[in-house]
């Protein structure tokens, strides 16, 4: 992402839901989610998905949240499940236009399908709102994912490897977690196991972890992901990489989490990290970091999923 685009996600308020209200943001943040996959451009492609708001030039997943607030702004009902279970390609194109003529947001039909069966299943299972699935879960993170999964289609995210089914849930996990920070941990917000929470494996996270030399390719996949061979989704190099970042994260919250009792400061006291604040970090990082997309190619692979 070049520097020339917004990318301070801690404090910039454009990215984020346009109204305090709880239900608001429960549904804002459903949708997004439900989006927020692929964002990623081919080389022969001369700009990612960018889009000016306020402003501001923003990149990927900022790009479509401002695109959201932005139809928002102008009077368009695009939280309502009744209007984006039948949105249009035309409505659609509209609203995530781009700001450069070069660029487009991939895989628009895609994204038309997974809003059409979504909305629709909102809609008929839980009253056209998220809130009342979270309702459901009886403030578990772990039964909440496993409602999210259970009941659409586009958040279910498995794989068969080595003949074994393994899940990722990558945005429903996602979902949980920013409806979590959102919320503030509190009210609808408040999940009692949280920290149960795996990270979100996608393809920037493990990029920087590769980058770092905390996750080491082999030499045949490092030359699949520096040869930008595109990798198809459920690829049992795509489950390693996965499963290898939700390893590296555990790891890596275990020892922080041990330092920080064996610190004994008066600071800490009560303090500990979890998956999802950890690959909240290392995103924001790798997002904030430049260099890492010159030096070292994430994995591509082109899926629904993340």
């Amino acid at each position: 992402m070049s520097g020339k685009y917004a990318n301070n996600i801690a404090s910039d308020p454009n990215i984020g839901p346009t109204k305090e209200d709880d239900k608001f943001i429960i549904d804002w943040t459903f949708l997004i989610d439900t989006l927020n996959f692929s964002f990623w451009t081919d080389d022969k492609e001369n700009e990612s998905y960018v889009r000016k708001y306020k402003d501001k030039i923003y990149c990927g997943s900022f790009a479509l949240a401002v695109s959201i607030n932005q139809a928002l702004d102008d009077g368009i009902d695009i939280l309502n499940a009744e209007y984006y279970s039948r949105i249009t390609m035309d409505e659609l194109e509209n609203i995530f236009r781009s700001s450069v003529n070069s660029s487009r947001l991939p895989m628009l039909t895609e994204r038309l399908n997974v809003l059409h069966e979504t909305g629709a299943i909102l809609l008929k299972e839980y009253g056209g709102h998220f809130s009342n699935c979270i309702e459901q879960s009886g403030g578990s993170a772990l039964k909440l994912v496993e409602l999210i999964v259970k009941s659409f289609p586009a958040y279910r995210d498995e794989a068969i490897y080595d003949g074994q089914r393994v899940s990722f849930y990558k945005r429903a996990q996602l979902l949980v977690s920013d409806i979590w920070k959102r919320l503030h941990g509190h009210g609808l917000g408040h999940f009692i196991d949280i920290d149960s929470l795996t990270m979100f494996a996608d393809y920037s996270v493990p990029q920087l972890l590769s980058y770092e030399g905390v996750l080491v390719y082999s030499p045949e996949l490092k030359r699949r992901i520096d040869g930008k061979e595109e990798i198809p989704p459920g690829d049992s190099d795509e489950c390693e990489i996965r499963a290898g970042s939700i390893l590296v994260v555990d790891l890596i919250v275990n020892h922080a989490n041990e330092i920080i009792r064996l610190e004994k400061n008066s600071e800490n006291e009560g303090k500990k990290l979890n998956a999802a604040t950890v690959d909240g970090y290392l995103w924001r990082k790798s997002v904030d970091q430049e260099h890492l997309y010159q030096q070292t190619p994430f994995h591509r692979t082109r899926t629904i999923f993340y």
